[in-house]
């Protein structure tokens, strides 16, 4: 290998460690005991690096780092598309100046790539799979129909959109479950990357429009699906536009020993089958067991004001039972909110304020014969009997609706 510098070498380099240090520790994070063995110190030790970068460079002394809360638009996750650049930085100059004259060096892109696709494949599987759950995009909840369109946040909005077809939602997982599976695999790659360009810019946009809070990550998911499409787009620009005859390759690994080509299969069918395996069953477990918090009871409930008042002298007059939430509405126009602790199938339902509360409130619920439910509440030393009206899911019109073949005129309210 020459030894005089090569920046277009140089650059794949740095590209390769970037896609290593972003993507790290997915997939392997999945590994039983390997997270907490090893990987959580290597990720301690690049968020050392992205805390000096924020306080010695940015000036945030107070800089942490949040919990988990479903955000990947924190100011952490900015702050590291600082440390990650210039650590693979850093990585590729140690690597260029002690291995320079090593042929494997050059191979470090191409092997970074194959990192990327399961990367890439095994997020659009689980994202694919989740499709088909009532976890990422919900159907309409008793709560979300009281809502009004005005009330919605950006995401709420196109929450409640995709939610609300089933149809779309299987639409949209099978174009993320085709792509992952097609990147895990050399052969299919190519095609892989090209139906996952299609369908990471529509995720991409979506979450730039809708100001979705995974704006980060899904842009990462669609650069990673391009660079992996890099090596082969010669090819197909001379197929497909130039008109050329073009072969696209897809070199074989060979291994020199049977212990390494043991290794292969073993790491083969651990990344492209057990772990989407686990993912799919970790997420059926999970739907599993939200179908067991459904409450029979949901409903929006509304009323009169014959019911007592509260201490600030002021009256329920609303109350919207959601799976294991309650929420109260009163003529102050204010909102109480409660978590539902247990409830029964002879209408009792414990409910709490906060966590630390060790006497739950109870709520009764009786059907007459009239079709109107009675509510007898017990708040501490407080006491009140309601007579309401219940509106469940079937009652509202956008559940109605449904799918039409013939419509004469276009409904549009």
């Amino acid at each position: 290998m020459n030894s005089t510098f090569n920046p277009k070498l140089f650059i794949k380099i740095w590209i390769a460690f970037y896609i290593v240090i972003y993507s790290f520790p997915y997939p392997f994070s999945h590994i039983p005991l390997l997270s907490d063995l090893l990987l959580k110190y290597i990720v301690a030790i690049r968020d050392e690096f992205t805390f000096l970068i924020a306080r010695s460079v940015l000036g945030h002394s107070d800089f942490i780092k949040p919990q988990n809360n479903g955000s990947g638009d924190t100011t952490f996750d900015y702050v590291e598309l600082i440390s990650f650049p210039i650590i693979a930085l850093i990585l590729a100059v140690f690597v260029l100046v002690l291995f320079r004259k090593k042929p494997w060096i050059t191979k470090l892109f191409s092997w970074s790539l194959i990192y990327a696709r399961y990367h890439v494949g095994l997020i659009l599987i689980s994202y694919g799979v989740a499709k088909f759950m009532a976890g990422q995009f919900p159907g309409p909840s008793i709560y979300t129909l009281e809502q009004t369109f005005g009330e919605s946040s950006p995401m709420g909005l196109a929450w409640r959109f995709f939610g609300y077809s089933d149809t779309y939602k299987i639409f949209m997982g099978l174009s993320e479950i085709s792509a992952g599976i097609l990147l895990l695999f050399r052969r299919t790659a190519v095609l892989g990357a090209l139906l996952a360009i299609a369908v990471t810019t529509n995720i991409v946009l979506v979450n730039f429009s809708f100001d979705v809070p995974v704006k980060i990550m899904s842009s990462h998911l669609l650069l990673f699906s391009i660079l992996i499409l890099s090596p082969s787009i010669k090819v197909l620009l001379d197929f497909f536009i130039l008109q050329k005859p073009a072969k696209l390759q897809t070199p074989g690994t060979y291994w020199k020993t049977k212990t390494q080509h043991r290794l292969w299969l073993g790491g083969k069918l651990l990344f492209a089958v057990l772990i989407p395996l686990m993912m799919i069953v970790g997420h059926f477990t999970a739907q599993t067991l939200m179908k067991r918090s459904s409450n029979q009871w949901e409903g929006a409930y509304s009323f009169s004001h014959n019911n007592l008042p509260d201490s600030a002298g002021v009256y329920w007059t609303n109350v919207i039972i959601d799976q294991k939430s309650l929420s109260v509405k009163t003529s102050g126009k204010n909102s109480h909110y409660y978590t539902i602790e247990d409830f029964n199938e002879d209408g009792e339902i414990h409910f709490v304020r906060t966590g630390k509360q060790e006497d739950p409130y109870l709520l009764k619920i009786i059907e007459n014969h009239d079709g109107q439910y009675q509510f007898l509440v017990t708040l501490g030393n407080k006491e009140m009997d309601i007579n309401t009206n219940r509106k469940m899911k079937s009652d509202y019109f956008l559940m109605q609706r449904g799918f039409n073949w013939v419509n004469e005129y276009p409904l549009n309210r």
